[in-house]
């Protein structure tokens, strides 16, 4: 769409893979490359992995990216690719952005400070994209750092995309518009999955009786302040069997369940599926895709 809206071609761009050949994406359709990787001159690379980028990553695949980077060329990565990154070592200036899904299994296997929770990010030479349509924020952001002014402004209007203001709140953030006690319950919450407190406790940090806070859970969700708690802490479960290799025990104390059969049991009846079991199934019903390079450089 820059393209088509300036005078000349202002980006080109190639589609690449570890070793040549198609890669499969996890709808299982084929995606036809333009090659494997090599060191030929670009502004920008993209990294794009699938479901379970830990089996794509390789000594290799880092080696590549460390020297593209040092190349000076602009490094992003989006959804999953981040953990690659972080893995080439490509993370230590600057955090990626990360899906919600995938933040609890990344800080687990790799820490904090290399995965942040936003929606996306362009900084220096690193940009990141936590998936699905922050990945076209990203993008515009790509486009106004090598495009004339206001190209990036005309794409988005073309494409009917409200662009976030300069230090606009993420989106997804906690119970938006709902009341400001409920809020800093859930929050809270979120932060004391490991160690659930007693909705008690959590009713007088807040301020509220909690007879009023379990009308306010209920008003808002439809369920009371145990239950929704419950659901967060099976969530994140659910979040760290898809998206790490924590084992089934491990996973149970993080989300503060005493032993994993308390975790298998609550799953079960939550997921109608063991864990062990519904990590299996992610795990053979998403094709991975190879990790591929999506180049863009200005003509």
């Amino acid at each position: 769409m820059a393209n088509r809206e300036s005078a000349r071609p202002l980006f080109d761009w190639r589609v690449l893979s570890v070793n040549g050949e198609a890669v499969r994406a996890s709808n299982g359709r084929s995606v036809g490359v333009d090659g494997p990787l090599d060191d030929a001159p670009a502004d920008v690379v993209l990294l794009l992995s699938s479901y379970q980028p830990g089996g794509m990553a390789s000594a290799g695949l880092s080696r590549w990216l460390r020297r593209r980077a040092a190349g000076g060329a602009l490094m992003g990565c989006v959804d999953t690719g981040a953990l690659i990154f972080a893995e080439a070592g490509l993370l230590r200036r600057r955090p990626a952005a990360a899906h919600q899904e995938a933040l609890p299994g990344f800080r687990e296997a790799m820490g904090d400070e290399l995965f942040a929770d936003r929606a996306f990010d362009l900084d220096g030479d690193r940009c990141s994209a936590a998936g699905g349509v922050a990945t076209i924020d990203m993008t515009l952001a790509i486009i106004e750092r090598f495009g004339p002014p206001r190209l990036a402004d005309r794409v988005a209007s073309i494409l009917n995309h409200r662009r976030p203001a300069p230090g606009q709140p993420e989106p997804g953030r906690i119970v938006p518009g709902a009341d400001r006690r409920l809020a800093q319950a859930v929050e809270i919450m979120q932060a004391h999955l490991e160690r659930p407190l007693p909705v008690a406790e959590i009713a007088a940090r807040v301020g509220c009786p909690s007879w009023r806070l379990r009308r306010l859970f209920g008003r808002r969700f439809g369920i009371g302040p145990q239950a929704f708690y419950l659901e967060l802490r099976l969530g994140r479960a659910r979040d760290l069997l898809r998206n790490s290799s924590e084992r089934v025990g491990s996973i149970a104390l993080i989300c503060g369940f005493p032993a994993g059969e308390a975790l298998t049991r609550a799953y079960r009846a939550r997921f109608g599926v063991v864990p062990s079991k519904d990590r299996l199934a992610r795990s053979g019903g998403e094709v991975m895709g190879a990790a591929g390079g999506v180049w863009a450089s200005r003509a």
